[in-house]
């Protein structure tokens, strides 16, 4: 398989689970209690979790050795293997150029703000921002049209080959900006 090829079928994938579609309203959305939550640190911002494997997505703020937040990386993308005893592990080449990874852009050098997209997809942005009291960064998404910390995303698989698989629902989860009421959105592609 040529790397043009391999390429299209990766964009094909990814295109399949993007962050697109229509808002369905029919059910109630909840998380599934019988997925493993990964422990919450200071540095975990946010988590996606899959329906075929318990194995979980993490993305942890990533500062430097002397405290300040890496512009160049400033997110930290990994493994949970909860299926292999909860393992870390670091995403693949593939994994981190095509599908997991992040694109970050700092808009704000002062305040030390970024857009982030996910490198499979980027007509939904997740901004990097120190919110609360106290300014603790936070990746932040609007779900519903309201600004919220972003805590997690699932996907629904439902069958299908490696490269097209059948994606039935995607959730987001978080917690409005304002409020801090969990909400709740749900995208049928």
């Amino acid at each position: 398989m040529t790397y043009i090829n391999l390429l299209f079928y990766i964009i094909l994938l990814f295109n399949s689970i993007g962050l697109n579609g229509k808002f369905s309203n029919e059910e109630k959305i909840k998380n599934d209690a019988s997925y493993p939550t990964p422990l919450k640190t200071d540095k975990l911002l946010f988590y996606i979790q899959r329906s075929h494997n318990k194995n979980t997505i993490a993305y942890d703020i990533n500062f430097s050795t002397e405290g300040k937040i890496n512009t160049k990386e400033p997110i930290h993308p990994y493994w949970i293997r909860f299926e292999e005893g909860g393992n870390k592990a670091e995403l693949s080449f593939i994994q981190r150029k095509y599908a997991y990874g992040l694109d970050c852009k700092l808009v704000d050098k002062d305040k030390e703000s970024f857009i982030i997209n996910f490198v499979c997809y980027h007509k939904r942005n997740i901004y990097l921002l120190r919110t609360g009291e106290n300014r603790k960064y936070n990746a932040c998404i609007y779900i519903n049209g309201k600004l919220s910390i972003l805590n997690k995303i699932f996907f629904k698989y439902d069958g299908g080959p490696f490269w097209f698989p059948k994606i039935t629902y995607i959730d987001i989860f978080g917690n409005d900006l304002k409020t801090g009421a969990e909400i709740t959105e749900r995208f049928v592609p």
